[in-house]
């Protein structure tokens, strides 16, 4: 039986204590406050765990049906996507003048995401895309679009994908060959096949809204000719041609030319569909200025980016959970100090060091990666400020934390779901307790969205240096700050003297990756995963940094000792990790370059 709690106090810990995220939302004009943030957490936690998670074995179990060019889903996720639905979770964050709850970004991308994909990572992913798919056409798309399929998409009524990826293009997508023919009427004819199209056939909604990246006649060569189409799986029954003005939502029988020739069979995430999606002679209307497709559609990859990374983290949380829950009931050997119940046969588990450390290492991990997503979610409510200054350093700072969300938390998910499986030994290993697929699900968070190699390349090739360095400065402007104002205070030096090691080691390595990938980019390139990770525990070591402060002035409460005990196990266990990691990215390029081709 898989146990799940919501992190509930964990939140309310970070948006009130930690961070002001209440005052920074109503400073940007967002109607909440702690009280109502907080209700809405507890209303979708109880919803997800009884609604999303009794199903998410029978998914696992179940699978999708593909036949004859349509997805037939479980009937159990039919209804449990209805019922959210009707009860408004998929709407939480879309504005109120398209049926939203108007939340701030930070519950929808944190919160909800977290709790999601804790709950069912199959489902979750849907509302994902969906809400993707909603923010750039509302940003970027023609009015007459955005009055038109906003309200549906908001909803989740239809659903929305992003097809980039094709059979010979996949990182590289500047050699995509899918074209978009101009017409009369201002809509494009669209064709081409798209492979991994996650959701792209499926029938949880009435209609599916794929945003395309295609390229129009006479376009430049690469990325720099690739525009960005919305077109939908069915049409109005009574469009005829051109814009939507005075159509109805009722929906044609016909499909528009768009039809799904296949479902991946996966390790995991058995009920949520991979597709290759064909497009022929797709009606479609174009979203943004021509030639512009890369940027808007990373616009929208770098949100799913952060979703990706929620997911890991949602994933190792209940993971931990279940594997604590086992370990506490398990009763194997004694405390090699002598028994602690001796009136039982034998001790519990958790007397023995290694599946503490192991537990441990899940629990200060999670709770790390917490708080540096909700130090996210909030930046990305701050890059929409008035302010200039305010979101440009929202902008430069989630640039920055992007590609380490993305790769840092799902490196450390897969992990987790390991060590818990390890925790409950051949029990771990069963479908009935739930941690094998946690596992088999969280695996492709480190493949989808840009490998996470590629995150590490986009980190140090590209967020590093972009604007003349201002991201990293940005960045170092509170680390520096926070070391400054606790150099002399003897109950933070513990946390504090580690910290500015790494904020110091982090600025010599980053001087480093820049001076000698200029000479040489195999450099760059055979340090980057090194330099994303050891950048990544710079961050979660920031956050305990934090964390540990606020909760030093709360000694003798449980939950604020904890969080004390946690901390001085992330800078004693899991910190010290950084010093190999900086060694590793010294050593350079040529025992990974010179190595004879012919000797693997």
């Amino acid at each position: 039986m898989v146990e799940y709690e919501a992190p509930i106090r964990e939140y309310n810990f970070l948006f009130n204590e930690v961070f002001d995220a209440i005052p920074i939302a109503q400073r940007l004009g967002y109607d909440i406050d702690s009280d109502f943030l907080s209700m809405l957490t507890e209303g979708w936690a109880d919803h997800a765990r009884e609604v999303w998670l009794p199903i998410n074995q029978i998914g696992d179990k179940k699978g999708l049906k593909f036949e004859n060019g349509r997805i037939t889903m479980p009937q159990e996720f039919k209804e449990a996507y209805r019922q959210g639905i009707d009860a408004g979770w998929m709407s939480t964050s879309s504005k109120p003048e398209h049926g939203g709850m108007g939340a701030p970004i930070f519950f929808q991308s944190v919160i909800w995401g977290e709790i999601a994909t804790s709950t069912n990572m199959a489902m979750s992913v849907l509302p994902a895309l969906t809400l993707g798919v909603y923010d750039v056409l509302n940003e970027h798309g023609d009015q007459d679009l955005i009055d038109y399929f906003s309200n549906h998409l908001s909803s989740g009524e239809w659903a929305g994908t992003m097809c980039l990826t094709e059979p010979h293009a996949g990182t590289d997508l500047g050699i995509i060959s899918s074209k978009a023919i101009p017409q009369d009427d201002g809509t494009y004819r669209v064709t081409g096949t798209k492979i991994f199209i996650t959701y792209g056939e499926h029938d949880m909604t009435e209609n599916i809204v794929h945003l395309v990246l295609a390229k129009t006649p006479g376009a430049p060569e690469g990325t720099k000719g690739i525009s960005l189409f919305l077109v939908p799986k069915y049409l109005p029954s009574d469009w005829e041609s051109g814009r939507f003005e005075g159509i109805s939502h009722n929906l044609s029988t016909e499909h528009n030319g768009v039809t799904c020739a296949g479902s991946e069979e996966k390790m995991g995430i058995h009920a949520s569909p991979t597709c290759v999606m064909n497009f022929d002679d797709s009606v479609g209307w174009r979203v943004g200025d021509l030639h512009t497709g890369m940027a808007l559609m990373f616009q929208m990859m770098n949100q799913e980016r952060l979703a990706t990374g929620m997911m890991g983290l949602g994933l190792a949380e209940i993971a931990y959970q279940n594997s604590l829950a086992w370990a506490k009931d398990r009763r194997q050997g004694r405390d090699l100090k002598g028994p602690q119940e001796p009136n039982q046969v034998a001790d519990n588990i958790l007397v023995h060091p290694d599946v503490r450390r192991m537990l441990l290492e899940a629990k200060v991990n999670n709770e790390g990666c917490r708080a540096l997503a909700a130090w996210t979610g909030i930046l990305l409510d701050q890059m929409h400020s008035k302010d200039a200054q305010e979101a440009e350093y929202a902008t430069a700072l989630v640039a920055l934390f992007t590609p380490i969300v993305k790769a840092h938390f799902t490196d450390l998910a897969c992990e987790t779901a390991s060590t818990c499986m390890q925790v409950m030994g051949g029990a771990g290993y069963c479908t009935e307790y739930g941690v094998e697929q946690f596992y088999r699900d969280v695996r492709i968070s480190k493949i989808w969205e840009g490998t996470n190699g590629i995150q590490a390349l986009d980190l140090t090739g590209r967020k590093i240096t972009q604007n003349m360095g201002r991201n990293l400065r940005h960045l170092m402007w509170p680390l520096t700050e926070f070391v400054d104002e606790n150099r002399e205070l003897p109950e933070m030096s513990e946390f504090n003297k580690p910290l500015h090691q790494g904020v110091r080691g982090l600025q010599q390595l980053t001087l480093l990756m820049i001076a000698e990938g200029q000479a040489n980019p195999h450099f760059l390139a055979a340090g980057a995963t090194d330099y994303c990770r050891y950048f990544g525990n710079v961050l979660l070591a920031y956050m305990w940094a934090k964390m540990a402060k606020i909760s030093l002035s709360r000694k003798g409460e449980p939950f604020y000792d904890a969080k004390i005990a946690s901390a001085r196990y992330f800078f004693k266990r899991i910190f010290p990790e950084t010093i190999s990691l900086a060694a590793k990215i010294q050593s350079g390029h040529k025992t990974v370059m010179e190595f004879p081709t012919e000797m693997f």
